[in-house]
């Protein structure tokens, strides 16, 4: 291969990268994570923290253009659910690797050729949408069926520490009684 071989080759390269990075898949999908926190560019783009994502357009996006959005969406499709269209039989891997993130397990196989370990760490990423909580703090809902002293004892601590019964039962529970 002479020189103005590899030159042409890596010009047709340049101008094919130029219009991934013009498709409507690539901009809608990178407008959303860096709308969200996920991840930063450089490159203008139309932010839209809104916006459904179709999950073969992200892949896609992630595979001809930006691979960063590949290691960043299945952190997206846990923390951020509504944005998506993930089903199990569409999107087997993916389903399946979001649901290891959900249940926090510390190993499981590469998706995409992308080692399980550096996507978990995209799941605690602080998001700059102060709305949306890591998994770490998102609260549990349970109900329990307490005796009436119970509640009472409940409405005493919570009205004595100044907080909701909630609160009262988890600082019981935590330790942390003053704040």
């Amino acid at each position: 291969m002479t020189k103005k071989d590899t030159l042409e080759k890596i010009i047709r390269a340049a101008e094919r990268d130029r219009k991934r990075r013009r498709d409507p898949r690539y901009l809608e999908t990178m407008g959303f994570l860096v709308a969200k926190g996920f991840l930063r560019t450089n490159q203008a783009l139309p932010l839209l923290p809104n916006k459904r994502i179709a999950i073969s357009d992200a892949v896609w996006a992630g595979m001809k253009v930006e691979p960063r959005i590949l290691e960043v969406l299945p952190a997206a499709v846990l923390r951020l659910p509504r944005h998506f269209d993930l089903e199990a039989h569409a999107h087997g891997n993916l389903f399946h690797t979001v649901e290891r993130l959900r249940r926090r397990e510390e190993c499981g196989p590469p998706l995409w050729g992308m080692p399980y370990e550096k996507i978990k760490v995209w799941v605690h990423l602080r998001l700059s949408d102060g709305r949306v909580k890591d998994m770490a703090c998102k609260k549990v809902a349970k109900t329990f069926r307490l005796k009436p002293e119970a509640i009472e004892k409940l409405r005493r601590l919570s009205i004595e520490w100044g907080c909701t019964e909630t609160e009262a039962v988890e600082r019981s529970l935590i330790g942390a009684r003053s704040r």
